[in-house]
Protein backbone atom coordinates (compact mmCIF):
# COMPACT_ATOMS: atom_id res chain seq x y z
CA UNK A 1 0.00 0.00 0.00
CA UNK A 2 2.78 2.40 0.91
CA UNK A 3 4.53 1.91 -2.45
CA UNK A 4 1.38 2.69 -4.42
CA UNK A 5 0.81 5.81 -2.34
CA UNK A 6 4.39 7.04 -2.81
CA UNK A 7 4.33 6.36 -6.56
CA UNK A 8 1.06 8.30 -6.91
CA UNK A 9 2.46 11.33 -5.06
CA UNK A 10 5.65 11.20 -7.15
CA UNK A 11 3.52 11.09 -10.32
CA UNK A 12 1.58 14.18 -9.28
CA UNK A 13 4.73 16.11 -8.38
CA UNK A 14 6.28 15.01 -11.69
CA UNK A 15 3.27 16.39 -13.58
CA UNK A 16 3.60 19.66 -11.64
CA UNK A 17 7.30 19.91 -12.51
CA UNK A 18 6.45 19.32 -16.18
CA UNK A 19 3.88 22.15 -16.06
CA UNK A 20 6.37 24.50 -14.42
CA UNK A 21 7.61 25.55 -17.86
CA UNK A 22 4.08 25.96 -19.21
CA UNK A 23 3.23 28.74 -16.77
CA UNK A 24 3.74 31.77 -18.97
CA UNK A 25 1.71 34.35 -17.06
CA UNK A 26 -0.02 35.19 -13.80
CA UNK A 27 -3.34 34.19 -15.37
CA UNK A 28 -1.96 30.76 -16.30
CA UNK A 29 -0.84 30.13 -12.73
CA UNK A 30 -3.98 31.29 -10.92
CA UNK A 31 -6.91 30.59 -13.29
CA UNK A 32 -5.42 28.15 -15.85
CA UNK A 33 -5.59 30.78 -18.57
CA UNK A 34 -9.42 31.08 -18.46
CA UNK A 35 -9.65 28.70 -21.42
CA UNK A 36 -10.71 25.32 -20.01
CA UNK A 37 -13.41 23.22 -21.66
CA UNK A 38 -16.17 21.19 -19.98
CA UNK A 39 -14.30 18.07 -18.88
CA UNK A 40 -11.34 19.80 -17.19
CA UNK A 41 -13.70 22.21 -15.41
CA UNK A 42 -16.19 19.52 -14.37
CA UNK A 43 -13.59 17.04 -13.12
CA UNK A 44 -11.58 19.72 -11.35
CA UNK A 45 -14.77 20.97 -9.73
CA UNK A 46 -15.58 17.49 -8.46
CA UNK A 47 -12.13 16.75 -7.05
CA UNK A 48 -12.05 20.13 -5.34
CA UNK A 49 -15.36 19.44 -3.58
CA UNK A 50 -14.69 15.84 -2.55
CA UNK A 51 -12.19 16.56 0.19
CA UNK A 52 -11.81 15.89 3.91
CA UNK A 53 -15.44 16.61 4.76
CA UNK A 54 -16.81 14.57 1.88
CA UNK A 55 -14.87 11.43 2.72
CA UNK A 56 -13.45 10.94 6.21
CA UNK A 57 -15.70 13.60 7.76
CA UNK A 58 -18.99 12.20 6.45
CA UNK A 59 -18.03 8.62 7.35
CA UNK A 60 -17.22 9.70 10.92
CA UNK A 61 -20.41 11.71 11.23
CA UNK A 62 -22.50 8.64 10.29
CA UNK A 63 -21.45 7.08 13.61
CA UNK A 64 -22.85 10.14 15.42
CA UNK A 65 -26.07 10.90 13.54
CA UNK A 66 -26.67 8.02 11.14
CA UNK A 67 -27.80 8.45 7.53
CA UNK A 68 -28.47 12.23 7.83
CA UNK A 69 -24.66 12.64 7.60
CA UNK A 70 -25.44 12.62 3.86
CA UNK A 71 -26.67 16.19 4.15
CA UNK A 72 -23.13 17.50 4.51
CA UNK A 73 -22.76 16.87 0.76
CA UNK A 74 -26.48 17.00 0.04
CA UNK A 75 -26.66 20.70 0.88
CA UNK A 76 -23.51 21.19 -1.20
CA UNK A 77 -25.30 19.69 -4.21
CA UNK A 78 -28.27 22.01 -3.60
CA UNK A 79 -26.01 25.05 -3.31
CA UNK A 80 -24.12 24.08 -6.45
CA UNK A 81 -27.33 23.52 -8.40
CA UNK A 82 -28.58 26.97 -7.34
CA UNK A 83 -25.31 28.53 -8.45
CA UNK A 84 -25.55 26.88 -11.86
CA UNK A 85 -29.13 28.07 -12.31
CA UNK A 86 -28.77 31.64 -11.06
CA UNK A 87 -25.13 32.77 -10.87
CA UNK A 88 -22.69 30.88 -13.09
CA UNK A 89 -23.47 32.78 -16.29
CA UNK A 90 -23.42 36.17 -14.55
CA UNK A 91 -20.13 35.43 -12.79
CA UNK A 92 -18.29 34.16 -15.87
CA UNK A 93 -19.47 37.13 -17.93
CA UNK A 94 -17.92 39.50 -15.37
CA UNK A 95 -14.51 38.21 -16.56
CA UNK A 96 -13.01 38.42 -13.05
CA UNK A 97 -9.86 36.71 -11.77
CA UNK A 98 -10.95 36.06 -8.16
CA UNK A 99 -14.07 36.24 -6.01
CA UNK A 100 -12.95 39.58 -4.49
CA UNK A 101 -12.52 40.82 -8.08
CA UNK A 102 -16.24 40.19 -8.49
CA UNK A 103 -16.88 42.27 -5.36
CA UNK A 104 -14.85 45.15 -6.82
CA UNK A 105 -16.74 45.06 -10.10
CA UNK A 106 -20.17 44.94 -8.46
CA UNK A 107 -19.64 47.04 -5.30
CA UNK A 108 -16.24 48.74 -5.24
CA UNK A 109 -12.60 48.47 -4.18
CA UNK A 110 -13.44 48.63 -0.45
CA UNK A 111 -15.59 45.49 -0.79
CA UNK A 112 -12.72 43.72 -2.51
CA UNK A 113 -10.38 44.32 0.44
CA UNK A 114 -12.84 43.24 3.15
CA UNK A 115 -13.85 40.04 1.37
CA UNK A 116 -10.21 39.21 0.61
CA UNK A 117 -9.27 39.36 4.28
CA UNK A 118 -12.21 37.19 5.37
CA UNK A 119 -11.36 34.50 2.79
CA UNK A 120 -7.63 34.53 3.52
CA UNK A 121 -8.22 34.00 7.25
CA UNK A 122 -11.02 31.45 6.91
CA UNK A 123 -9.35 29.24 4.32
CA UNK A 124 -6.32 28.49 6.50
CA UNK A 125 -8.62 26.32 8.63
CA UNK A 126 -9.89 24.48 5.55
CA UNK A 127 -6.37 23.65 4.37
CA UNK A 128 -5.59 22.52 7.92
CA UNK A 129 -8.54 20.12 7.80
CA UNK A 130 -7.23 18.56 4.57
CA UNK A 131 -3.77 18.09 6.10
CA UNK A 132 -5.23 16.44 9.23
CA UNK A 133 -7.16 14.01 7.05
CA UNK A 134 -4.21 13.32 4.78
CA UNK A 135 -2.06 12.56 7.82
CA UNK A 136 -4.62 10.08 9.15
CA UNK A 137 -4.66 8.16 5.88
CA UNK A 138 -0.89 8.01 5.47
CA UNK A 139 -0.48 7.11 9.15
CA UNK A 140 -2.87 4.19 8.76
CA UNK A 141 -1.29 3.02 5.51
CA UNK A 142 2.29 3.20 6.77
CA UNK A 143 1.79 2.39 10.47
CA UNK A 144 3.64 5.55 11.54
CA UNK A 145 3.06 6.61 15.15
CA UNK A 146 4.85 9.98 15.20
CA UNK A 147 1.89 12.05 14.08
CA UNK A 148 3.42 15.52 14.39
CA UNK A 149 6.36 14.65 12.15
CA UNK A 150 4.00 13.14 9.60
CA UNK A 151 1.85 16.29 9.63
CA UNK A 152 4.95 18.33 8.78
CA UNK A 153 5.86 15.96 5.93
CA UNK A 154 2.32 16.03 4.50
CA UNK A 155 2.22 19.82 4.69
CA UNK A 156 5.51 19.95 2.78
CA UNK A 157 4.16 17.59 0.10
CA UNK A 158 1.00 19.67 -0.38
CA UNK A 159 2.87 22.98 -0.48
CA UNK A 160 5.61 21.83 -2.88
CA UNK A 161 3.12 20.12 -5.20
CA UNK A 162 0.98 23.29 -5.29
CA UNK A 163 3.84 25.77 -5.69
CA UNK A 164 5.28 24.10 -8.78
CA UNK A 165 2.51 24.28 -11.36
CA UNK A 166 -0.24 26.35 -9.78
CA UNK A 167 -3.79 26.15 -11.11
CA UNK A 168 -2.65 25.09 -14.57
CA UNK A 169 -1.11 21.94 -13.12
CA UNK A 170 -3.95 21.45 -10.63
CA UNK A 171 -6.49 21.21 -13.45
CA UNK A 172 -4.49 18.49 -15.23
CA UNK A 173 -3.75 16.44 -12.12
CA UNK A 174 -7.38 16.80 -11.03
CA UNK A 175 -8.45 14.88 -14.14
CA UNK A 176 -6.21 11.97 -13.13
CA UNK A 177 -7.28 12.19 -9.51
CA UNK A 178 -10.97 12.25 -10.44
CA UNK A 179 -10.64 8.85 -12.16
CA UNK A 180 -8.84 7.37 -9.16
CA UNK A 181 -11.38 8.81 -6.72
CA UNK A 182 -14.42 7.43 -8.55
CA UNK A 183 -12.83 4.01 -9.06
CA UNK A 184 -11.74 3.72 -5.42
CA UNK A 185 -15.00 4.85 -3.83
CA UNK A 186 -17.36 3.06 -6.23
CA UNK A 187 -15.25 -0.12 -6.18
CA UNK A 188 -15.35 -0.22 -2.37
CA UNK A 189 -19.11 0.38 -2.37
CA UNK A 190 -19.75 -2.46 -4.86
CA UNK A 191 -17.54 -4.87 -2.91
CA UNK A 192 -19.23 -4.17 0.43
CA UNK A 193 -22.81 -4.22 -0.83
CA UNK A 194 -22.59 -6.89 -3.53
CA UNK A 195 -19.78 -9.24 -2.45
CA UNK A 196 -19.95 -9.11 1.34
CA UNK A 197 -23.60 -8.01 1.56
CA UNK A 198 -23.55 -8.00 5.40
CA UNK A 199 -26.55 -6.52 7.27
CA UNK A 200 -27.66 -4.64 4.15
CA UNK A 201 -31.36 -5.00 5.00
CA UNK A 202 -30.76 -3.37 8.38
CA UNK A 203 -28.86 -0.57 6.66
CA UNK A 204 -31.68 0.05 4.18
CA UNK A 205 -34.24 0.02 7.01
CA UNK A 206 -32.37 2.82 8.77
CA UNK A 207 -32.27 5.27 5.87
CA UNK A 208 -33.77 8.46 7.28
CA UNK A 209 -33.19 12.07 6.26
CA UNK A 210 -33.86 13.45 9.74
CA UNK A 211 -33.75 11.92 13.22
CA UNK A 212 -33.38 12.91 16.86
CA UNK A 213 -29.64 13.47 16.39
CA UNK A 214 -30.15 15.64 13.29
CA UNK A 215 -33.23 17.84 13.36
CA UNK A 216 -34.87 20.06 10.76
CA UNK A 217 -33.09 23.04 12.36
CA UNK A 218 -29.75 21.30 11.88
CA UNK A 219 -30.62 20.81 8.22
CA UNK A 220 -31.59 24.46 7.74
CA UNK A 221 -28.43 25.61 9.48
CA UNK A 222 -26.27 23.31 7.33
CA UNK A 223 -28.11 24.30 4.15
CA UNK A 224 -27.31 27.99 4.55
CA UNK A 225 -23.93 27.88 6.32
CA UNK A 226 -22.29 24.99 4.45
CA UNK A 227 -24.45 25.08 1.31
CA UNK A 228 -23.61 28.76 1.01
CA UNK A 229 -19.95 27.97 0.37
CA UNK A 230 -20.93 25.76 -2.58
CA UNK A 231 -23.28 28.45 -3.88
CA UNK A 232 -20.68 31.22 -3.75
CA UNK A 233 -17.36 29.93 -2.43
CA UNK A 234 -13.96 31.02 -3.82
CA UNK A 235 -12.91 27.47 -4.74
CA UNK A 236 -16.11 26.74 -6.64
CA UNK A 237 -16.08 30.15 -8.31
CA UNK A 238 -12.45 29.66 -9.40
CA UNK A 239 -13.61 26.74 -11.59
CA UNK A 240 -16.29 28.99 -13.03
CA UNK A 241 -13.72 31.66 -13.83
CA UNK A 242 -11.27 29.25 -15.52
CA UNK A 243 -14.00 28.11 -17.97
CA UNK A 244 -13.62 29.29 -21.54
CA UNK A 245 -17.15 30.78 -21.52
CA UNK A 246 -20.37 31.01 -19.51
CA UNK A 247 -21.94 27.98 -21.23
CA UNK A 248 -19.12 25.70 -20.08
CA UNK A 249 -19.24 27.20 -16.58
CA UNK A 250 -22.99 26.64 -16.24
CA UNK A 251 -23.02 23.13 -17.70
CA UNK A 252 -20.07 21.95 -15.57
CA UNK A 253 -21.66 23.35 -12.40
CA UNK A 254 -25.06 21.74 -13.00
CA UNK A 255 -23.62 18.32 -13.90
CA UNK A 256 -21.27 18.46 -10.91
CA UNK A 257 -24.19 19.17 -8.56
CA UNK A 258 -25.88 15.90 -9.56
CA UNK A 259 -22.60 13.95 -9.36
CA UNK A 260 -21.89 15.40 -5.93
CA UNK A 261 -25.25 14.21 -4.60
CA UNK A 262 -24.61 10.68 -5.92
CA UNK A 263 -21.09 10.66 -4.46
CA UNK A 264 -22.50 11.83 -1.12
CA UNK A 265 -24.94 8.91 -1.09
CA UNK A 266 -22.19 6.38 -1.85
CA UNK A 267 -19.89 7.68 0.89
CA UNK A 268 -22.78 7.78 3.37
CA UNK A 269 -23.60 4.15 2.57
CA UNK A 270 -19.94 3.24 3.20
CA UNK A 271 -20.27 4.88 6.61
CA UNK A 272 -23.56 3.06 7.23
CA UNK A 273 -21.97 -0.28 6.33
CA UNK A 274 -19.24 0.34 8.89
CA UNK A 275 -21.81 1.37 11.51
CA UNK A 276 -23.76 -1.90 11.21
CA UNK A 277 -20.85 -4.27 10.61
CA UNK A 278 -17.92 -3.01 12.68
CA UNK A 279 -18.15 -3.61 16.40
CA UNK A 280 -15.47 -1.14 17.45
CA UNK A 281 -13.37 1.33 15.50
CA UNK A 282 -10.72 1.75 18.21
CA UNK A 283 -10.17 5.38 17.31
CA UNK A 284 -9.89 4.81 13.55
CA UNK A 285 -11.91 6.56 10.88
CA UNK A 286 -14.53 4.18 9.37
CA UNK A 287 -13.12 4.47 5.85
CA UNK A 288 -9.60 3.86 7.09
CA UNK A 289 -10.79 0.82 9.06
CA UNK A 290 -12.49 -0.55 5.93
CA UNK A 291 -9.31 0.10 3.96
CA UNK A 292 -7.09 -1.68 6.47
CA UNK A 293 -9.27 -4.55 7.67
CA UNK A 294 -12.19 -5.32 5.34
CA UNK A 295 -11.53 -5.01 1.62
CA UNK A 296 -8.96 -6.98 -0.47
CA UNK A 297 -5.45 -5.54 -0.76
CA UNK A 298 -5.69 -4.36 -4.41
CA UNK A 299 -8.94 -2.51 -3.65
CA UNK A 300 -7.46 -1.18 -0.40
CA UNK A 301 -4.52 0.30 -2.33
CA UNK A 302 -6.94 1.91 -4.79
CA UNK A 303 -9.09 3.33 -1.97
CA UNK A 304 -6.01 4.63 -0.17
CA UNK A 305 -4.80 6.45 -3.29
CA UNK A 306 -8.35 7.72 -3.92
CA UNK A 307 -8.58 9.22 -0.42
CA UNK A 308 -5.16 10.84 -0.81
CA UNK A 309 -6.27 12.24 -4.18
CA UNK A 310 -9.41 13.79 -2.66
CA UNK A 311 -7.40 15.61 -0.01
CA UNK A 312 -4.56 16.77 -2.24
CA UNK A 313 -6.97 18.14 -4.84
CA UNK A 314 -8.92 20.09 -2.21
CA UNK A 315 -5.85 21.40 -0.39
CA UNK A 316 -4.05 22.59 -3.54
CA UNK A 317 -7.15 24.43 -4.77
CA UNK A 318 -7.64 26.17 -1.42
CA UNK A 319 -3.98 27.20 -1.26
CA UNK A 320 -3.83 28.58 -4.81
CA UNK A 321 -7.08 30.51 -4.43
CA UNK A 322 -6.28 31.99 -1.03
CA UNK A 323 -2.72 32.93 -2.07
CA UNK A 324 -4.02 34.49 -5.30
CA UNK A 325 -6.50 36.57 -3.34
CA UNK A 326 -3.77 37.83 -1.00
CA UNK A 327 -1.45 38.71 -3.91
CA UNK A 328 -3.98 40.04 -6.42
CA UNK A 329 -6.60 41.59 -4.17
CA UNK A 330 -4.86 42.61 -0.94
CA UNK A 331 -1.31 43.39 -2.11
CA UNK A 332 -2.65 44.42 -5.56
CA UNK A 333 0.20 42.72 -7.42
CA UNK A 334 0.35 39.98 -10.05
CA UNK A 335 3.68 38.25 -9.47
CA UNK A 336 3.71 34.46 -9.83
CA UNK A 337 6.73 33.96 -7.56
CA UNK A 338 5.11 36.06 -4.84
CA UNK A 339 2.02 33.83 -5.06
CA UNK A 340 4.29 30.82 -4.61
CA UNK A 341 5.85 32.45 -1.54
CA UNK A 342 2.40 33.17 -0.08
CA UNK A 343 1.39 29.53 -0.68
CA UNK A 344 4.38 28.51 1.44
CA UNK A 345 3.47 30.94 4.22
CA UNK A 346 -0.15 29.78 4.22
CA UNK A 347 1.06 26.20 4.35
CA UNK A 348 2.96 26.99 7.55
CA UNK A 349 -0.16 28.62 9.04
CA UNK A 350 -2.25 25.58 8.08
CA UNK A 351 0.39 23.40 9.71
CA UNK A 352 -0.15 25.10 13.06
CA UNK A 353 -3.93 24.73 12.67
CA UNK A 354 -3.57 21.02 11.87
CA UNK A 355 -1.34 20.52 14.91
CA UNK A 356 -4.38 21.23 17.10
CA UNK A 357 -5.73 17.87 15.88
CA UNK A 358 -9.25 19.28 15.87
CA UNK A 359 -12.21 17.38 14.45
CA UNK A 360 -12.31 17.62 10.64
CA UNK A 361 -15.92 18.77 10.43
CA UNK A 362 -15.43 21.25 13.30
CA UNK A 363 -12.47 22.85 11.49
CA UNK A 364 -14.51 23.25 8.32
CA UNK A 365 -17.64 24.46 10.09
CA UNK A 366 -15.55 27.07 11.90
CA UNK A 367 -14.34 28.49 8.59
CA UNK A 368 -17.75 28.27 6.91
CA UNK A 369 -19.52 29.90 9.87
CA UNK A 370 -17.49 33.06 9.29
CA UNK A 371 -17.49 33.03 5.50
CA UNK A 372 -21.16 32.31 4.76
CA UNK A 373 -22.77 34.90 7.09
CA UNK A 374 -20.26 37.55 6.10
CA UNK A 375 -19.98 37.14 2.34
CA UNK A 376 -22.54 34.86 0.66
CA UNK A 377 -25.69 37.00 0.96
CA UNK A 378 -24.15 40.46 0.43
CA UNK A 379 -22.14 39.38 -2.61
CA UNK A 380 -25.03 37.40 -4.12
CA UNK A 381 -27.26 40.46 -3.89
CA UNK A 382 -24.52 42.61 -5.45
CA UNK A 383 -24.11 40.19 -8.39
CA UNK A 384 -27.85 39.82 -9.04
CA UNK A 385 -28.50 43.57 -8.96
CA UNK A 386 -25.30 44.55 -10.84
CA UNK A 387 -26.13 47.29 -13.37
CA UNK A 388 -29.76 47.15 -12.26
CA UNK A 389 -29.67 49.15 -9.03
CA UNK A 390 -27.17 51.27 -7.14
CA UNK A 391 -25.80 49.93 -3.85
CA UNK A 392 -25.75 51.90 -0.63
CA UNK A 393 -22.22 50.93 0.37
CA UNK A 394 -22.57 51.83 4.05
CA UNK A 395 -25.55 49.52 4.49
CA UNK A 396 -23.88 46.82 2.37
CA UNK A 397 -20.71 46.89 4.47
CA UNK A 398 -22.79 46.78 7.64
CA UNK A 399 -24.33 43.55 6.30
CA UNK A 400 -20.89 42.03 5.65
CA UNK A 401 -19.38 43.03 8.99
CA UNK A 402 -22.42 42.06 11.09
CA UNK A 403 -22.75 38.63 9.52
CA UNK A 404 -19.02 37.91 9.72
CA UNK A 405 -18.74 39.18 13.30
CA UNK A 406 -21.56 36.97 14.57
CA UNK A 407 -19.89 34.01 12.86
CA UNK A 408 -16.52 34.81 14.47
CA UNK A 409 -18.07 35.24 17.92
CA UNK A 410 -19.66 31.79 17.80
CA UNK A 411 -16.99 29.85 15.91
CA UNK A 412 -13.81 31.16 17.50
CA UNK A 413 -14.94 32.36 20.92
CA UNK A 414 -17.76 29.83 21.54
CA UNK A 415 -20.10 32.62 22.63
CA UNK A 416 -23.83 32.56 22.00
CA UNK A 417 -26.31 29.92 20.82
CA UNK A 418 -25.65 27.48 17.96
CA UNK A 419 -27.94 29.43 15.63
CA UNK A 420 -25.83 32.62 15.90
CA UNK A 421 -24.11 32.18 12.48
CA UNK A 422 -27.50 31.47 10.89
CA UNK A 423 -28.89 34.59 12.56
CA UNK A 424 -25.90 36.52 11.22
CA UNK A 425 -26.66 35.24 7.72
CA UNK A 426 -30.28 36.34 8.03
CA UNK A 427 -29.26 39.80 9.21
CA UNK A 428 -26.69 40.15 6.43
CA UNK A 429 -29.33 39.13 3.85
CA UNK A 430 -31.81 41.68 5.20
CA UNK A 431 -29.35 44.57 5.14
CA UNK A 432 -27.95 43.48 1.76
CA UNK A 433 -31.41 43.73 0.23
CA UNK A 434 -31.95 47.04 1.99
CA UNK A 435 -28.71 48.34 0.45
CA UNK A 436 -30.10 47.98 -3.09
CA UNK A 437 -33.63 49.15 -2.25
CA UNK A 438 -32.52 52.48 -0.86
CA UNK A 439 -31.75 54.07 -4.19
CA UNK A 440 -33.67 54.31 -7.47
CA UNK A 441 -33.09 52.05 -10.45
CA UNK A 442 -30.24 53.09 -12.72
CA UNK A 443 -31.28 54.72 -15.98
CA UNK A 444 -30.25 52.86 -19.11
Amino acid sequence: MIYGMVLFIILLIGMSIFDLRNVKSFEDFVVAGKKQDFWPVYLSLMTSMIGASATLGVAERVWDIGFPAFWWLGVGAIGLMAQGLFLSKKIRNLDATTLPDIAQKTVGSEAKTVISIIIAVSWVGIVGAQIVSLTKIVQAACGIREENKLIIIMTLVVVVYTILGGQLSVVKTDMLQAGVIFLGIIGTFLYLFMCKNDNCIEIYNNIELLNKEFSSFDLINLLFITGGTYFLGPDIISRNIMSKDSKVATKATLVASVTLAITGLIITFLGMWSLYNIIELKGENPLIYIMNSVIPTPLAILLCIALIATLLSSADTCLVNAATIIEHDILKRNNVWEVRLIIGIMGVCALFVSMTKADIIDLLLGAYSVYSPGIVCPLTVAIIFYKKRNINKKIWFFAVLTGGLLGIIHSYFSIGPSFLPLLGMGISLGFSLLSVLQRPTKKC
